[in-house]
């Protein structure tokens, strides 16, 4: 499973994090154990009290636990991660909580330690902690038989197509997604050899290489958006000056943007607002599907500890009801049946332990199964959500084609010496 670890302080925000059950469809407390409080809040309020008392700003340590998608993982195994990870950091017999949640049809886990030594009021160094979780984490993948990542085998063979976060967020607002524009890019220079060439595989895409201001060759979107042909290969500046040439045939962002606002770009603008809507439509009802099927599996995960709970108690009495009082049970501890009871009592207490386990096991993994084939359901829908605007693509250059071949728009490209405001959309 991949373990990603942060120190961190904020016990507030980290506790509303962990219990936040409007971004996660379900959160269970599983274990808060070493501190006097008994639940996630307190717990962390007082690991923040006595910080206090140090120089420690950061005084916890989080680790959240991500199995790969559709594996079925119990809890022991979690528990036992858990350990492992306290183990290799110096963190045994530390105060920690645990706490699983689900997602999308995906079950993890976050684990939070204090880092303050009660005994000596100083921080737990935790010195190349990423590299142990790292270590950890391949041990994981192969105990498990799981498919290991290919960035996790070797970091010398990470995607090329992995974005920061400040791209993915500004993708994000731009309604895209940034690692398959970076592929498409990519996929663009790979197919090419010369400035020409790679001009002529973007232009199939909607976008234009021109020189930019202050990063060389730069890619215009059909949005205004502009990408370094650098950053967006992974190349270096030399490499690309080597095979695009001088900047000086190229227009500039604002001739390559000005060459957008000319052509069909409102049109496409219009009908890929209108494909969106219906995907929204169709999102919204799958949404409402998923908001139904989590609040069953609620109710069903309720009612299964409500059960467990009754039966954990008629059974609890029913031990308890073994042993005798007053003289009978004296005579009980002098013959030692009361130990044979304890024992029997602890057997069959632990087994019981057990069997609820495998049953809320059972049950979640049923349930992640059906989140999942929800989630297929979602993601084919943008599969087609996208099909759908690439054929809109498409259709826009066998359009632009056609109108640049029109006699009439021949004649109006013929006038534009003698009238310098000429406007296509006009």
């Amino acid at each position: 499973m991949i373990l990603k670890g942060a120190q961190r302080g904020a016990a507030k925000q980290l506790a509303i994090h962990l219990l936040n059950e409007v971004e996660n469809d379900h959160v269970e407390v599983h274990e808060v154990s070493g501190f006097l409080s008994e639940d996630i809040t307190g717990a962390f309020k007082e690991v923040q009290a006595v910080a206090k008392g140090t120089r420690c700003k950061q005084p916890f340590f989080s680790v959240s636990l991500s199995p790969p998608l559709g594996a079925s993982v119990t809890i022991e195994q979690f528990e036992d991660a858990v350990e492992r990870i306290a183990v290799a950091n110096g963190l045994t017999g530390q105060p920690r909580a645990i706490v699983f949640h689900e997602k999308d049809g995906r079950r993890h886990a976050h684990a939070v330690w204090s880092r303050i030594d009660a005994d000596t009021m100083t921080a737990k160094n935790l010195p190349h902690f990423k590299n142990r979780l790292m270590a950890i984490s391949r041990d994981l993948y192969f105990e498990h038989q799981w498919k290991m990542p290919p960035g996790l085998r070797d970091r010398s063979v990470k995607s090329p197509a992995n974005v920061t976060l400040a791209e993915w967020q500004a993708a994000k607002r731009r309604g895209k997604n940034a690692v398959d524009q970076k592929k498409l890019i990519q996929q663009c220079w790979a197919t090419s050899d010369s400035q020409v060439g790679f001009q002529a595989a973007l232009g199939e895409h909607g976008y234009i290489l021109a020189k930019g201001d202050r990063r060389g060759h730069v890619i215009v979107c059909h949005d205004g958006e502009v990408f370094a042909v650098t950053r967006a290969t992974g190349l270096k500046t030399k490499y690309v000056r080597g095979r695009l040439g001088e900047l000086k045939a190229l227009p500039s962002v604002a001739d390559a943007i000005a060459q957008h606002a000319r052509d069909v770009r409102r049109q496409f603008i219009r009908m890929a607002g209108d494909a969106r809507s219906e995907l929204a439509t169709q999102r919204a009802k799958l949404d409402a599907e998923r908001t139904q099927m989590i609040g069953r599996h609620r109710n069903e995960r309720d009612l299964l500890q409500q059960g467990q709970a009754k039966r954990w108690k008629r059974e609890s009495a029913t031990r308890a009801g073994r042993f005798k009082n007053g003289l009978r049970g004296l005579w009980q501890r002098l013959i030692g049946e009361t130990r044979q009871i304890e024992e029997q009592n602890a057997k069959e207490a632990f087994e019981a332990l057990q069997r609820d386990r495998r049953q809320r096991q059972q049950m979640i993994d049923l349930q992640l199964r059906e989140r999942h084939s929800m989630e297929n359901e979602r993601a084919e829908n943008r599969q087609q959500a996208f099909g759908l605007l690439e054929g809109m693509r498409a259709d826009r250059d066998r359009l632009l084609e056609k109108l640049l071949q029109s006699p009439r728009l021949q004649s109006k490209c013929g006038k534009q010496q003698e009238h310098k405001g000429f406007n296509l959309e006009t």
